[in-house]
């Protein structure tokens, strides 16, 4: 039997790529015409690429000091005509693009379509020709040879007129060697039927190869007016004694830029760019260029020295990664609570301005709540490389959280004392090792300079991971210091609420008995899609989010009256020696699914008890959460074979 679709799982389509008319939802952006289209530096599509197909049937490169030459065909005019790849592949006579001819501006009758001679121009002035040409009839003269030192249109006379009588032709020498084509065609769309860039003309990458991604592409070829301010072509020694040097050079020596004449415009840049990084070059050895301060190198500064770290076993890595799981753990939690401390709803109000005090409390209130799904979302990461490494799940929630000492794991309002604890353990650390940034810092190093010890990740993802977590704590920094501005100029008690145990009444007590049954039933979910791994699929992940979406809707509840979380550890999960939270073996040989169903039948238990109770808003919330857990019920029969998915 196959598993339920869950409600509201997007299935991918591809539909926005292939709608032809405006989509709602869909930003103009979305359409191809709407694309920012340039080459220096290139934003989203490098239009050299979709203009190498300009001509139906011919592929054309611009990117040539010498002119654009034709690399193959694929069809059309070319193709009727009897060019073949073969007749562009002749090294000794390459193909180049020699003329053009068609209406380059919408005043221009057939009769006046300009003709446009190559002579003189590299690739890129001829592109800026091409990309000029209207939609309709345009002509293309091929010939042997750069179209640099073309004769241009003279040879064959009068181009527009062959263009206007659709003459097309291919000229070939003794032995059917090619000596020159013309070919007319329509300017091509390049969008299909459907409205979107032709795949049989466009293969995956082709629009986007050659922007600023690789970014050494444009550092190694794009003139002062773009990277002046990090690349000078030019600088000079550090003391002024050479005046001239070539900051691009493989030999770091002090040699003087060369000044040659070669004679033809771009020899220059052909002599330099031979003595200059190349691209694979930049990518290994880019650290060695050094700064530029007033038109000189500033080899004097050097490169600092990286801070020694001291590396770990990898017994160590493993132990390191389970401690870091239980405090991500931990501070989500803490993060959570802070947040259902703020006095803020959890949607704010139609028409409330961000600088009204709910605006301002609101948003104070949704940085926590990003960085609690952030610390989170390293829970998970942790315990994907745990699992990654042949360990079992980490779920566990660390008793102390050690930043310059230990921190109990406590359950506090976000007075200003907490709130300077939380920049604090989030802080960048001076040192590393020391801190939870540091101890990540740490294991980095090891994984990146060790992978040998972990064989079991050959691609070294395991890295990327922690370096994800440790990118993500900078950011986790600035939201705090954010959440400080927000309410600086307030007194705590503008913005906190009175949190306590509650006045035990059935409404209040069911709600803390649903909440901690959500939040037994996430920590269980995600200890069965973590401990299966790929195995697991998406369902128990959906169910996972959407429990703690209910989690969160129902410590709102409790927070709006007054009452405060609890975040009640299942017994299940029991304390690591030292006070860590260890991974958690499911209490008297229990598998995660029987765990998970236990919690759920308590929370519908819980729910029918809150549907009878209550206001509305409550009693419909009740009704409506419980949907979400009879799907999960229904997940877990499909899984263990037993057809009860309803619970009694």
């Amino acid at each position: 039997m196959t598993d339920p679709t869950p409600d509201g799982k997007i299935f991918p389509r591809n539909l926005t790529a292939r709608a032809d008319h405006v989509v709602r939802g869909n930003p103009a952006a979305t359409r191809p015409e709407s694309g920012v289209d340039n080459c220096f530096p290139g934003l989203e599509i490098d239009q050299r690429n979709l203009d190498r197909a300009f001509f139906p049937g011919l592929r054309v490169d611009f990117q040539r000091l010498n002119g654009s030459r034709a690399l193959a065909v694929a069809g059309g005019p070319a193709a009727a005509q009897g060019l073949r790849d073969s007749d562009l592949m002749d090294e000794a006579n390459p193909v180049f693009v020699w003329a053009l001819c068609g209406r380059t501006t919408v005043d221009q009758t057939e009769a006046q379509a300009p003709v446009i001679s190559c002579r003189g121009m590299d690739g890129l002035d001829v592109w800026r020709r091409v990309h000029d040409l209207l939609p309709g009839r345009i002509a293309v003269l091929l010939g042997p040879g750069p179209g640099f030192s073309s004769p241009g249109a003279t040879i064959v006379g009068d181009l527009n007129g062959i263009r206007r009588n659709n003459n097309s032709f291919v000229r070939r020498g003794p032995g059917g060697r090619f000596r020159l084509a013309v070919l007319i065609a329509d300017r091509a769309r390049y969008l299909d039927e459907n409205g979107v860039i032709d795949p049989e003309v466009y293969e995956p990458g082709d629009l986007t190869r050659t922007l600023c991604a690789p970014w050494q592409y444009d550092f190694r070829d794009c003139a002062c007016f773009y990277w002046a301010a990090s690349k000078p072509d030019v600088t000079s020694s550090p003391d002024g004694a050479v005046p001239q040097l070539n900051f691009l050079r493989r030999d770091r020596a002090l040699t003087p830029d060369l000044d040659t004449d070669a004679g033809a415009p771009g020899a220059e840049r052909g002599v330099r760019t031979e003595l200059e990084f190349t691209y694979q070059g930049l990518i290994s050895d880019w650290g060695v260029l050094p700064p530029v301060l007033n038109d000189r190198e500033a080899d004097t500064l050097g490169i600092p020295a990286a801070p020694a770290v001291e590396l770990l076993s990898r017994a160590e890595v493993i132990a390191k990664l389970r401690d870091l799981a239980t405090v991500e753990h931990a501070l989500c939690v803490e993060y959570l609570f802070a947040h259902y401390s703020l006095n803020a709803p959890r949607e704010l109000p139609r028409g409330t301005g961000p600088t009204t005090l709910t605006g301002r409390i609101h948003a104070a209130a949704a940085e926590i709540f990003a960085v609690a799904i952030d610390e989170m979302r390293h829970l998970r990461w942790v315990n994907e490389a745990l699992g990654t490494l042949g360990e079992p799940v980490s779920l566990g929630r660390a008793a102390n959280i050690d930043r310059d000492g230990p921190h109990p794991f406590q359950l506090r309002r976000l007075d200003p004392e907490v709130l300077s604890w939380f920049i604090e353990v989030e802080a960048p650390s001076q040192a590393a090792g020391t801190g939870i940034d540091g101890m990540y810092v740490r294991l980095h190093e090891t994984l990146v300079r060790h992978p040998e010890l972990f064989p079991e990740d050959p691609d070294g993802r395991l890295g990327h991971l922690v370096k994800l977590i440790i990118d993500e704590g900078g950011d986790h920094f600035r939201r705090f210091k954010t959440v400080e501005r927000h309410l600086s100029a307030l007194d705590p008690q503008q913005y906190l609420r009175t949190l306590g145990p509650g006045d035990g009444s059935p409404l209040q007590t069911q709600l803390l008995d649903l909440a901690d049954q959500y939040y037994a039933i996430l920590l269980s979910t995600l200890h069965s899609t973590l401990s299966l791994g790929d195995r697991a699929g998406g369902v128990l992940i959906e169910q996972s989010r959407r429990t703690m979406a209910n989690l969160h809707e129902t410590h709102h509840a409790l927070a709006a009256r007054g009452v405060a979380p609890r975040f009640t550890l299942p017994a299940w999960l029991t304390p690591a020696p030292g006070g860590g939270g260890g991974g958690g073996p499911v209490a008297g040989g229990l598998v995660d699914g029987q765990v998970t169903r236990a919690a759920a039948l308590a929370a519908i238990e819980a729910q029918r008890a809150i549907g009878k109770l209550g206001d509305q808003a409550t009693r419909s919330m009740a009704h409506r959460q419980q949907r979400d857990v009879r799907a999960l019920l229904t997940v877990l029969a499909l899984h263990s074979g037993d057809g009860d998915g309803d619970g009694g």
